[in-house]
């Protein structure tokens, strides 16, 4: 028998260490702009996404390519974990509180992405960039190997690259495997920013 504790979620933590509450002060919160969050969609149910999807919620609009429905409703719950991450408002603040969300949902209830429904994501907020106002792609995927630029897998280039010639930054986890030679893919293509993570100890 054991105590049953109660454990936090730490990214109150994170934000001080990567000054994001710096930038805040300085009037820098996210407001106007739009991330498209390709992962497994976003439950926009959740209160500290303003509860609701569609025009005037926080979570703005989307696609679900792998059930091709326009209902991108989160059932894994990784790509809704990095949508807080990026702009939760509310009793969890992420690190761009008042940008609005568009959820793109390319990986399923078992966390596997196919890259045909990746490509079709940043197809989607290329489009529709100038409707939502998309100005940055987050893609926290990946395939759990280490490369360079230079043997990166080709797949997703030309559609990254579309992006960034529109201005929209790509942004892509680099694994979290403590690579020491390179990054993992997608985050190896030329013009994606890869990320790391940041930890109490700084």
């Amino acid at each position: 028998v054991s105590l049953d504790k109660i454990a936090h979620t730490l990214l109150q933590q994170s934000l001080p260490l990567i000054n994001a509450t710096q930038v805040w002060t300085n009037g820098y919160t996210g407001k106007g702009q739009t991330i498209c969050i390709i992962d497994s969609g976003i439950n926009y149910s959740h209160p500290d996404f303003g509860g609701c999807f569609g025009s005037g919620c926080k979570v703005l609009g989307g696609y679900d390519y792998v059930n091709s429905d326009t209902d991108p409703m989160d059932d894994f719950y990784h790509g809704t974990h990095v949508a807080g991450i990026a702009a939760a408002k509310g009793k969890i603040n992420g690190t761009a509180p008042d940008a609005k969300l568009i959820a793109m949902k390319a990986c399923n209830q078992n966390g596997n992405c196919f890259t045909s429904d990746m490509e079709d994501s940043i197809k989607w907020c290329t489009v529709n960039r100038a409707a939502y106002n998309i100005s940055i792609i987050s893609i926290s995927i990946g395939n759990n190997n280490s490369y360079s630029e230079s043997n990166c897998p080709p797949d997703l280039e030309i559609d990254i690259n579309n992006a960034t010639r529109y201005n929209i930054s790509v942004i892509i986890s680099s694994g979290n495997n403590n690579l020491t030679n390179g990054v993992s893919w997608p985050a190896c293509r030329g013009n994606a920013t890869s990320v790391g993570a940041v930890y109490d100890a700084n």
